[in-house]
């Protein structure tokens, strides 16, 4: 299993034949494009008639499209805005007026919903963050603010269900209802508010 080609010597990741493959290839190189169909999928929706005809095609597209970037920032309330402080003076102004494989990229915006600008989202996917050698710095910081445990990469749907739980210091919140990370929110909720 984790043996094969043990006495294949490795070149390190400096040398010319790995520079020339990442001039040669596009910065999108290595990720293979997710076909987003699925017949069952759709001939299940569509006998359920829950999107009318004339907006099937419009659906499905609004399916195909990547979700945001999201990410929340975390901690106690003095370190929380540091970070935030930080990533508005610093990150996010380097991001103003950039053009990345012609898509303008946006700033990042808060979630207006969630409290104290301490969730954001932007309109780059997760492949070009990733990927893109001009916004190199901003990804470095979001990795590894998110490897402090600063910063916390999680879709916004799932910030929602804590702030509804509305948990106080005297609830019971049983923990199989609940994923790590919304469990993190409800922590997080507890040590700033009470």
């Amino acid at each position: 299993m984790g043996r094969r080609n043990r006495n294949k010597q490795r070149q390190p990741s400096g040398t010319r034949d790995s520079a020339r493959c990442r001039d040669d290839a596009s910065w999108g190189a290595g990720y293979t494009e997710i076909i987003r169909e699925n017949k069952l999928f759709e001939h299940y929706y569509q006998e359920l008639k829950i999107v009318p005809e004339g907006e099937w095609n419009q659906f499905m597209d609004a399916l195909r499209k990547p979700l945001p970037a999201t990410f929340r920032i975390t901690g106690y309330k003095s370190h929380a805005k540091e970070i935030l402080h930080c990533l508005k003076n610093k990150y996010f102004k380097e991001l103003q007026d950039l053009e990345v494989d012609g898509q303008k990229v946006e700033a990042p915006q808060p979630l207006s919903w969630y409290p104290d600008e301490l969730a954001w989202h932007t309109n780059l996917s997760r492949k070009i963050l990733r990927k893109s050698p001009e916004l190199e710095k901003f990804h470095q910081f979001l990795v590894s603010e998110t490897e402090s445990g600063n910063i916390s990469r999680q879709e916004a749907v799932s910030m929602i269900p804590p702030l509804l739980l509305d948990v106080h210091p005297h609830h019971k919140v049983r923990k199989c209802l609940v994923f790590f990370s919304q469990a993190c929110i409800l922590l997080a909720f507890l040590l700033v508010v009470f």
